[in-house]
């Protein structure tokens, strides 16, 4: 952190600058690994130099802690966090989301984001893609189960472990479920929202998570969108009123159970959609179909 910020946040009594290194609360930052739009993200250690840098500390950057909207998401991850536990859902072991500086603490997980395992490798082989996203979506029913939408599943919020094991991460942009009816904003990343997303005349649902999944898997796939991300306009056109691709058109080995799963989970009507339950219970049918086929990633 720059000297502005320590000199700040020391104001607060949560952090000091000491030589070499940067104290937030409790905790060390070594080195700063990745950056979002509101927040950067550091490696960092418990007080104490006998611990190993094995957590990740999301803080929120000055410029925006005083935006409600940018210190509600981390607020909301850390409330996430308190209600929902699962083994492919990100958990947060400390968070500081009463007062400025905003920040919370997550394990670092070895591995990185599905989205660098995209461009790295390109399109992935089907038995790989389905069992990256059955793990999300085993996440995804959990958070269901909890009245809890994600509101934002794309490559970039799955990280993959060494062996192909998932984390869905990145909460702040999840809305409860029984508040998400009549929502007038947009939210996410535009390529992955539902149809419902762009029309008034319809809710969010879990089926929205659904689509969006579905989004994720047609990419894992095929190393393309269904809808190219285009302008604003052009693209929430395509969502609403045009028949989602066959991937099989990309790449033909793509089996015609896959492709029908696909067409579900990129229906326009959300009632189309599979239930998260259901679509767990049919992503498994179709690993176990595959098997034989799959490899380490």
């Amino acid at each position: 952190m720059h000297s502005a910020t320590n000199a700040r946040t020391a104001s607060s009594g949560l952090s000091v600058h000491t030589p070499g290194a940067d104290r937030l609360g409790n905790w060390w930052l070594d080195r700063r690994i990745g950056e979002g739009r509101w927040t950067h993200v550091y490696q960092a250690r418990p007080r104490g130099n006998c611990h190993h840098a094995d957590y990740a500390l999301k803080v929120l950057k000055p410029e925006y802690e005083r935006d409600p909207r940018a210190a509600g998401m981390l607020q909301r991850e850390a409330f996430i966090a308190s209600q929902v536990s699962h083994p492919h859902l990100i958990s947060v072991l400390s968070a500081h989301a009463d007062q400025p500086p905003f920040f919370l603490v997550t394990p670092r997980l070895p591995g990185t984001t599905a989205r660098a395992v995209l461009q790295k490798w390109g399109p992935l082989d089907s038995p790989q893609a389905l069992w990256l996203v059955r793990q999300t979506a085993e996440a995804l029913a959990e958070l269901h189960r909890h009245n809890w939408l994600h509101a934002d599943i794309k490559p970039d919020n799955l990280f993959v472990g060494p062996n192909g094991f998932v984390t869905v991460f990145d909460l702040g942009l999840a809305r409860p479920v029984h508040e998400a009816a009549g929502s007038s904003y947009l939210v996410g990343t535009p390529a992955y929202l539902p149809p419902e997303a762009f029309s008034a005349a319809q809710s969010w649902s879990g089926a929205s998570d659904v689509y969006s999944l579905g989004v994720t898997l047609y990419e894992f796939l095929t190393g393309v969108l269904p809808f190219p991300d285009a302008d604003a306009e052009t693209l929430s056109a395509a969502i609403l009123m045009q028949p989602a691709p066959d991937p099989r058109r990309v790449v033909p080995q793509v089996s015609s159970r896959i492709a029908l799963l696909l067409r579900r989970l990129l229906a326009k009507d959300p009632l189309r959609r599979p239930l998260i339950d259901e679509l767990v219970a049919w992503l498994v049918d179709l690993e176990i179909d595959h098997f034989a086929e799959r490899c380490a990633i």
